[in-house]
């Protein structure tokens, strides 16, 4: 089990099943402590409503349940990346507002098992316009990344690489390139997490792949994730929300 599951999709995403609340209620029932509702930008095909996700008046962090339960509830978006030039579907005016950034390439604009040159420019195009958080599944086939750059462009950029487990679940990682990583993660010391991008109750807070990948390459994932370690998560999550707000700052001068 996750216990801080960062990529997590409600209903707002065509590929999630449940409401936010569901989601809350299936997070307290595996005994997790945080969920970051991560849906998709408007590039694959609904435009959301992050205005309310984003207003803490009117989705209060912790999310109390009528039993009296809790749950950390984090506010992000898994934006896609739209075209070589790193154009995004980031609503631009929320961005100070998200906790956590998401980004990926998803089969929106780029063409799947296309140039691996061309996805690798095509994030560093979008790094030069805005700071990112988190990048999702950078190891799914379908959209190859040069790994050794995405792994300077972490450190330099200071984004965390993400374990994905649905991805290990339906044989959509490749497998070699997330072993190699992984590994230039941990010499870069670059943050590594482990997540679920859970669309359905029995994918919500699952690890199972991502803790068989680990033991296959002998590590500890209480050593290498900075997501099961409570303190190091937030502190990570707080500083990136203060870059982005510095940042928009020193754009509206």
């Amino acid at each position: 089990m996750i216990r801080n599951d960062l990529h997590v999709h409600s209903l707002q995403s065509f590929c999630g099943f449940h409401t936010i609340l569901e989601i809350a209620e299936i997070a307290i029932a595996k005994g997790m402590r945080m969920v970051n509702i991560s849906d998709h930008g408007a590039g694959l095909g609904r435009a959301m409503n992050f205005g309310v996700i984003v207003d803490k008046r009117r989705l209060p962090d912790p999310l109390i349940l009528a039993d009296g339960s809790s749950i950390l509830l984090r506010r992000g978006i898994e934006a896609n990346i739209m075209d070589i030039n790193g154009n995004t579907d980031i609503p631009q005016k929320l961005i100070p507002k998200f906790d956590l950034i998401s980004i990926g390439f998803h089969f929106c604009g780029l063409p799947q098992y296309g140039s691996e040159a061309d996805n690798t420019r095509a994030l560093r195009n979008v790094l030069k316009k805005s700071p990112i958080d988190l990048l999702t599944h950078p190891c799914i086939a379908s959209y190859p990344l040069d790994i050794p750059a995405v792994v300077e462009l972490a450190k330099e950029y200071g984004f965390a690489l993400e374990i994905n487990n649905t991805n290990l679940r339906v044989n959509k990682t490749d497998l070699p390139k997330l072993e190699q990583m992984t590994a230039l993660a941990l010499e870069h010391e670059v943050a590594l997490v482990e997540t679920s991008d859970g669309h359905t109750f029995h994918e919500i807070g699952e690890n199972e792949k991502v803790e068989e990948f680990l033991r296959r390459m002998g590590l500890d994932g209480e050593d290498v994730l900075i997501n099961r370690d409570d303190d190091r998560l937030d502190r990570f999550i707080q500083s990136r929300i203060a870059l982005r707000r510095d940042a928009e700052a020193l754009s509206s001068e």
